[in-house]
């Protein structure tokens, strides 16, 4: 699956939003991937962090990601329209599915922010 990304609009949005809707505090468990398919677990996704050298990844909904080094520049596709690589991809697959707004990578560690809740439609 390939996710569409737009990193200019990501960052637009970001910077408009309470950072707090972001914050990545609690700290990911293998439980976490109790329905997860392989590969998908905490060492998959601490491999693909540290195999790119990410920061953190947040999740804007409706496929728009925002991916950022430790160096704090922003991960882009190498050509426009392209996808990220496939490690990648299946990353943003999961937060997507997950509901999961950001994952932080820090000194080994990962953390993910609280799972958005769904809201019930019949109530008003």
């Amino acid at each position: 699956m390939k996710i569409s990304q737009t990193p200019y609009l990501a960052v637009y949005i970001l910077s408009c939003h309470p950072f707090f809707m972001y914050e990545a505090g609690i700290e990911v468990t293998d439980a976490d991937f109790e329905f997860a398919k392989p590969p998908l677990s905490k060492k998959f996704l601490c491999q693909v962090f540290e195999k790119y050298q990410l920061d953190f990844i947040a999740y804007f909904g409706e496929n728009m990601f925002y991916i950022t080094g430790q160096n704090s520049e922003p991960l882009l596709p190498l050509y426009p329209g392209a996808g990220y690589p496939e490690d990648i991809e299946l990353v943003l697959d999961f937060m997507a599915r997950e509901r999961i707004r950001r994952l932080r990578y820090e000194k080994g560690v990962l953390f993910r922010s609280e799972i958005a809740g769904l809201s019930d439609s019949r109530v008003h």
